[in-house]
């Protein structure tokens, strides 16, 4: 009796670490898809899963589409920037923070803008879902690294 609990217990240990394989594999297929993307296709799929999320119009979906093509544009420039970050000074660390900072509110500012009161609701409710998932995935890189 006690072996066949043991041979079940090991059976569904061995289960698991497969399908924990699988999706990491997963996992690294997409982040090499995003990366192959040029900023003309990230937008273009972004601004299309946003019409999905918030039905939006002709119009709106134009707009957040020139909105994440600039934006996807500049972040292929900051790319290199990403490199050096270590050999910046702390002062330097507080400039990039709060341009960073200004740009995110520049971004909000813009939706807005682009938005009506529900459409915006809606955008601010996911945004807040997604720091929540972000905040968990980076906890979980840190206890495992």
């Amino acid at each position: 009796m006690m072996k066949n609990v043991l041979i079940i217990c090991i059976a569904l240990l061995s289960f698991n670490a497969i399908a924990q394989k699988r999706d990491a594999s997963k996992r690294e297929a997409r982040a090499e898809m995003k990366q192959n993307l040029t900023a003309e296709q990230k937008a273009e799929l972004k601004s299309k899963k946003l019409t999905l999320e918030l039905d939006l119009s002709e119009n709106q979906q134009n707009e957040v589409k020139q909105l994440f093509l600039k934006e996807a544009k500049e972040r292929e420039g900051l790319k290199e920037d990403r490199k050096n970050r270590k050999d910046l000074s702390e002062t330097e660390r507080f400039e990039k923070k709060t341009q960073m900072m200004d740009k995110l509110i520049a971004h909000k500012k813009q939706m807005k803008s682009i938005l009506n009161e529900a459409q915006y609701a809606k955008w601010e409710k996911s945004l807040g879902k997604n720091k929540k998932r972000q905040s968990k995935k980076r906890r979980g890189r840190k206890n495992r690294g």
